[in-house]
């Protein structure tokens, strides 16, 4: 009896091992290559959990919640050397990016590892059955789950407080919470199977943040095109100043519809919820200049509307006023020029990409450089007549206020 009872040991341990195992709530995501096993101990708040995800995403996210809005999440990605693992547990109010929860205390486990281009994390989080905005409801047996995959082919981080791009995927699922209430914890669950838990949907591919490719396009539709053009208009036709206040209106209301969905996509990231990163600063300064800008010119066609119709020439300062305007409108052209390579950094893009932005920039103001001179010299001739005309109607005016007639 006793040979018989020690012999079969290890098959009871193994038994137990296994009711342990599939004891777990567990989810694998067929389209990501991810598992994900969850325990929730039955004398503790504590969460144990394991992760098996493809370490070519900039981030592997599964969340406690049907959103996004108060969802504790645990983010899986690279370290820095790609020979590691970095768990960052974060917290979200919405559709933004979330952010790092410091009070959650993740304790690894062994086997915790980066192997074969796949991360694996066994993880505990202390006392995070509940958390700021949410908790987890232990006898659920269909809790609303969340996932997220970051975009693919990134450098990795030991920055667990990250800055992070928009996902390329997401979805939803549920978790049978009472199925996995057991002691014990996690260990390796079974590979690539689910249990305890229903993945209705595939994954939802997203296909970038429109409002960021809109700010991003038409910024460079103004700073390539409207106002290189607009400026050359001014300077060649100024005798039809009707074209210009046309080009500067497009010009204008390009630059506020980039505008808008900027402010919007700022809103999203932690690093640019305040407005304080360069491109933000510099941006706004430029379209606060270009608004004075649109102010003065319309100082200007009021100034000298009024004095044709008193049958005057306009005054002396009128003339500085307009260079004023000319000048300082080719300086907002540069800084918008500048300021979407800023906006190209700041979206983290690459190196390439922004490069060859800077090559078509540069040849933009190389091509439009001689152009603005021709202009320049071939309306010099008019605006010498225009100055002595200006000085001629000023003498007599000075003459006849005085009570003086040179034919006298």
């Amino acid at each position: 009896m006793k040979v018989g009872f020690f012999s079969s040991l290890p098959v009871v341990l193994l038994v137990c091992l296994v009711q342990q195992v599939v004891a777990t709530s567990t989810i694998f995501i067929k389209e990501s290559n991810t598992t994900f096993a969850l325990n929730l101990s039955p004398d503790s708040d504590d969460v144990n959990f394991y992760m098996a995800v493809p370490d070519l995403y900039q981030y592997t996210g599964i969340g406690f919640g049907a959103t996004m809005a108060n969802s504790l999440m645990f983010l899986v990605y690279a370290n820095n050397d790609r020979n590691g693992v970095t768990l960052s547990p974060r917290l979200s109010t919405g559709n933004t990016e979330p952010v790092f929860y410091p009070a959650a205390e993740i304790i690894l486990h062994e086997g915790t590892r980066a192997f074969d281009h796949t991360l694996y994390v066994n993880a505990t989080c202390r006392g995070c059955r509940s958390w700021e905005g949410g908790s987890i409801e232990v006898n659920n047996p269909g809790h609303p789950m969340i996932f997220g995959l970051g975009i693919t082919h990134v450098r990795g981080s030991d920055d667990k407080d990250m800055p992070l791009r928009r996902h390329m995927g997401y979805g939803v699922f549920s978790m049978d919470m009472v199925k996995a209430t057991t002691p014990g914890g996690v260990g390796v669950p079974k590979i690539n199977a689910t249990d305890g838990a229903v993945l209705p949907k595939v994954i939802n591919e997203d296909h970038g943040d429109r409002a960021a490719t809109a700010h991003g396009v038409v910024f460079a539709i103004v700073a390539l095109v409207a106002a290189p053009f607009d400026s050359l208009v001014a300077g060649a036709l100024r005798k039809w100043p009707t074209l210009h206040m046309i080009t500067a209106t497009v010009y204008f209301a390009l630059v506020i519809g980039a505008l808008v969905p900027g402010i919007n996509i700022s809103k999203q990231y932690i690093m640019t919820q305040k407005m304080q990163t360069g491109h933000q600063v510099l941006g706004l300064l430029t379209v606060v200049m270009m608004f004075g800008m649109v102010i003065w010119g319309i100082a200007l066609v009021f100034i000298r509307k009024l004095a044709k119709k008193r049958g005057q020439e306009p005054p002396e300062r009128s003339a500085l006023m307009g260079r004023m305007h000319a000048y300082i409108g080719w300086l907002i052209w540069l800084l918008f020029l500048i300021n979407n390579g800023l906006g190209l950094k700041l979206a983290d893009q690459g190196n390439t990409f922004i490069l060859g932005y800077a090559v078509l920039a540069g040849a933009v103001v190389i091509f439009m450089i001689p152009i603005y001179w021709l202009v320049w010299r071939c309306t010099r001739p008019r605006r010498d007549k225009e100055e002595d005309n200006y000085q001629l109607n000023t003498i007599y005016n000075h003459d006849q206020q005085h009570g003086h007639n040179m034919y006298q």
